[in-house]
């Protein structure tokens, strides 16, 4: 019987490296890898982080200021930022930190409200309008053609203008123009998916389309939603902020950090901490939710590769 030739230590355990790769990446389900994956990004960890002191501050921190936001004092106009207000006050007296916290509030949760509603109507044409196909397919995908030629910013003014200047018109308004990313890519996706073998299985077990649709397609569909979602969530955020910097957005005396720098326009060489905190309130907001919208996409990317390690 031939000798076998003698193996040199590590380079058995070299070549077996990929091998145990793939085996522990098979063991493990989609959202695990997308959790690892998500946690490779450092920028987008840190985001999460500071986003959620950022929402701890804006939920708890209006009541630990000792000032409530529509309290004025005449005495203490324009006052720089001191001890007694970390932020400075505005022209009427007012703690401009318990109105910065207080109009983050009402700016995150319109920017979430107006994500969440638009990613629902967005999903449910998409998957329609990518499902069924033919007349139903043409009818939906002219009417997201029609609302996207239509002149956003103009009609946002009127509507806003019409409906009134409430938290919930805002919302409402500002979702009746941000479905049709989510519908577009919906529909995309699950015109790809539609023919696969899974989905013939269901058919062939008697599945209804609700429940394909529901149970096997949009679940599948939920990686692009999310990233979807992320990102209108900075622009509903921005846009809000420029209405209300217009004047047409949510009224006075209820703060969001768009009339605050609308609000600061008569004081601003005065008082530039009144354009300061709101402005950087923004910033940081939208550059912590654009990195994690970045990390999200890459962590669900089926095509990432991983290491073994944790």
């Amino acid at each position: 019987m031939p000798e076998m030739p003698p193996t040199v230590p590590g380079i058995a355990d070299t070549a077996l490296t990929p091998r145990v790769e793939e085996e522990i990446t098979l063991t493990l389900s989609q959202r695990q890898l997308a959790w690892r994956r998500f946690k490779q990004n450092k920028l987008a960890m840190a985001s999460i982080f500071i986003l959620a002191l950022i929402s701890v501050a804006v939920v708890v921190g209006p009541f630990f200021t000792g000032y409530n936001y529509h309290e004025q004092d005449f005495t203490a106009r324009l006052e720089a930022p001191s001890a007694q207000h970390w932020m400075g006050t505005d022209t009427l007296g007012r703690d401009e930190l318990t109105r910065v916290l207080y109009g983050g509030r009402v700016s995150i949760a319109v920017g979430l409200g107006v994500a969440i509603v638009a990613s629902l109507i967005g999903t449910l044409i998409g998957a329609l309008a990518g499902f069924y196909g033919g007349r139903l397919d043409n009818l939906l995908m002219r009417v997201t053609d029609l609302f996207l030629s239509i002149p956003f910013l103009v009609v946002l003014v009127i509507a806003a203008n019409a409906l009134g200047g409430s938290v919930l018109a805002i919302v409402a308004v500002l979702a009746m123009f941000f479905w049709m990313g989510d519908a577009r890519i919906v529909r995309g996706v699950i015109l790809s998916l539609k023919e696969k073998e899974f989905v013939e299985a269901a058919k062939a077990s008697g599945a209804s389309n609700r429940r394909i649709i529901l149970s096997h397609l949009v679940p599948n569909t939920m990686g692009p939603i999310i990233v979807n979602t992320t990102l209108a969530v900075v622009a509903a955020i921005l846009t809000e902020s420029v209405l209300s910097f217009l004047g047409f957005g949510i009224q006075p005396p209820v703060p969001t950090w768009g009339n605050l720098l609308n609000d600061a326009q008569s004081a601003m060489t005065l008082a530039p901490w009144l354009v300061w905190f709101p402005g950087l309130a923004i910033f940081i907001t939208v550059l912590c939710v654009n990195f994690i919208g970045d990390g999200l996409r890459d962590a669900l990317d089926p095509q990432q590769k991983i290491g073994v390690s944790e």
